[in-house]
């Protein structure tokens, strides 16, 4: 959801004319929406399962009782009112769509605040409400957020759409293929600062990263993170600027560009739709390698962190009396 509202608002031009593709993205909006909801109201339900010892009769007389008494039903009850303005915005859009960006920024508020209930029932909270690390976690949900799904919206939604155009539409995505870019080095600057926190502080030492099932899932995901940012890297340096070459602009000036071997550099007479074909296919690549973070990111989130983990008393406490 936050990767296609970032996409609607960082990466497609402002004022896009082309209204086939505004409605593509409304609808898969739609549908990561009604995701979102359905997957809040799973969470209720599992929360509350777990809290009456899986007693699927009792159900529905414990729900209310989770939302009345405990902390994650405090919490989660700021999701209605979030997911309520949300719908009511994107059926809004559907009369005004020239509204679409004033309408994407304010579901993305909502979805920010469904985010932070997020942090503050998972373990970033153990230590209290409103703490820096539930903060950072915010930050981190976010920026990830931002990163994966601007990738999904990409690969479902925009690519499909300027391939059809075909070279017609090469100056457009060469602009939106930059603009991602953009997008991505930020979030991943944010997801990396915050992760080195989470990581810090849930940890509890470098030794759990092979001792324990948390760190083994953490490596798993950050060895797929790390084939992500080679590959975006690729993208960035490589691909990126052959597609601005098609469109007969400048490639971005930065450091790393200049120690790229010649033989790299961007051919003035690609053919453009071979071009923005290897951009899309880059990136529905990255897209897949993203479903495998999050299968990993889902591991971490219902394993205890080693940090959280009580210390065992020694032998001679424990020994029977």
């Amino acid at each position: 959801m936050v990767g296609m509202l970032s996409c609607r608002i960082a990466v497609l031009p402002r004022k896009t004319a082309d209204t086939a593709l505004l409605r593509r993205l409304r609808r898969a909006t739609g549908i990561t929406l009604a995701l979102l909801t359905f997957a809040s109201f799973g969470i209720l339900l599992s929360r509350t399962l777990e809290l009456n010892g899986g007693a699927w009769t009792r159900l529905a007389a414990d729900i209310p009782v989770a939302l009345r008494v405990t902390h994650f039903g405090h919490v989660w009850l700021w999701r209605i009112p979030a997911l309520t303005v949300a719908w009511i915005v994107w059926a809004w859009l559907a009369r005004r769509p020239r509204d679409h960006v004033l309408a994407a920024w304010i579901m993305l508020l909502a979805v920010a605040a469904i985010a932070f209930t997020r942090s503050e029932t998972g373990h970033p909270a153990d230590h209290g409400d409103f703490t820096p690390a539930v903060w950072i976690d915010w930050l981190h949900i976010l920026a990830a957020g931002a990163w994966l799904g601007s990738l999904f919206a990409m690969s479902l939604v925009v690519f499909p759409r300027l391939m059809a155009a075909g070279n017609a539409a090469v100056k457009t995505s060469a602009t939106v293929f930059q603009h991602l870019s953009t997008l991505s080095g930020t979030a991943l600057a944010v997801l990396l600062a915050a992760g080195i926190y989470n990581v810090h502080t849930q940890l509890g030492g470098i030794a759990s990263l092979w001792t324990s099932r948390y760190g083994a899932a953490l490596d798993v995901k950050l060895a797929i993170v790390l084939a992500m940012i080679v590959l975006g890297a690729h993208n960035r340096y490589i691909k990126l600027p052959r597609l601005l070459a098609c469109a007969e602009r400048p490639p971005p000036r930065s450091i790393i560009a200049r120690w790229l071997p010649a033989c790299l550099h961007p051919p003035r007479t690609r053919n453009p739709g071979d071009a923005l074909r290897a951009c899309a296919h880059a990136v529905l690549l990255e897209s897949l390698l993203g479903v495998a973070v999050i299968g990993a990111t889902a591991v971490l989130i219902h394993s205890m962190p080693p940090a959280d983990i009580p210390a065992m008393p020694p032998m001679a406490a424990r020994a029977p009396r």
